[in-house]
């Protein structure tokens, strides 16, 4: 009987030590948590280098600006932003002379490559004033203040332009005169009024002098004056006195224009 006891004491022994051994990794079960693995770190994505896009030159249009004129000046900012802005590419004088920029004054344009690339400030500016006195504006397009080109327009004649090449310095007067006086020693004054029947301008008269440089004194010796209509040797073919040159000057000219510029380059974009 004693026998039998001891063996269910054991076996009673053996079951406790047996279930409290299994308890700790049940109690390590409940207490593990999940551990997240944190997503790897992102940089931070560099800025666009805008510098390596193609610049958008706009032209300023100026509130009130004619149609007309937003053609014209809406051709030099597709000029300014072409591929090739080299007037002498055979491809760039077709649409100068005779095809979509035939509005553009070419010598104007040789120079604005050089002006965006170095100081857009220094660029070309532009005016309206109505020098013909029908009641509609003319657009003067000037290298800084200095004009060089008049544009115009009606109805029937469309738009139209005077200038003459960077040879000749442009004045406009305010009677509605236009000067253009040549450089070099020989000098030639052209003097041109508005004919409304053709919707031009046309010469009025032309004077020239030549005379010898003493550059010591800074003037001009034996002074030689001429008139009258270009001859085949390219002098004019008249000579006439000092008092006839200053009388035929003093019919033309009056006090020069003023005019307001405006600039003709607006911002500079850049394009995505």
């Amino acid at each position: 009987m004693k026998t039998i006891i001891l063996e269910i004491a054991l076996a009673l022994v053996l079951a406790i030590c047996l279930s409290s051994c299994g308890k700790p990794d049940e109690d390590k079960k409940a207490v593990q948590k999940t551990v997240k693995i944190p997503a790897p770190l992102l940089l931070p994505k560099e800025p666009e280098d805008l510098s390596l896009e193609q610049p958008q030159w706009q032209v300023y249009l100026c509130p009130g600006m004619p149609q007309p004129y937003i053609e014209v000046l809406k051709q030099y900012e597709q000029f300014m932003n072409a591929d090739n802005q080299d007037i002498n590419e055979e491809s760039v004088q077709a649409k100068l002379w005779d095809g979509e920029w035939k509005y553009l004054y070419d010598e104007l344009c040789m120079s604005l490559p050089f002006i965006l690339e170095n100081d857009p400030s220094q660029g070309p500016n532009y005016a309206l004033a109505d020098l013909t006195g029908d009641g509609h504006p003319e657009m003067i397009m000037a290298y800084g203040n200095d004009p060089c080109v008049i544009y115009h327009y009606s109805d029937t004649h469309g738009i139209g332009m005077e200038h003459a090449s960077s040879y000749y310095c442009m004045t406009i007067y305010q009677n509605g005169i236009v000067e253009y006086v040549s450089g070099g020693v020989y000098s030639s004054t052209t003097y041109l009024q508005f004919q409304e029947d053709l919707q031009c301008w046309n010469v009025a008269d032309i004077i020239g002098v030549y005379g010898t440089w003493d550059s010591e004194n800074e003037q001009m010796n034996d002074t030689d004056y001429y008139g009258g209509d270009w001859g085949d040797d390219g002098w004019l073919d008249e000579t006439i006195t000092e008092e006839e040159y200053r009388k035929i000057q003093e019919t033309y000219v009056t006090e020069p224009m003023e005019f307001e510029w405006i600039p003709l380059l607006g911002e500079c974009v850049h394009m995505h």
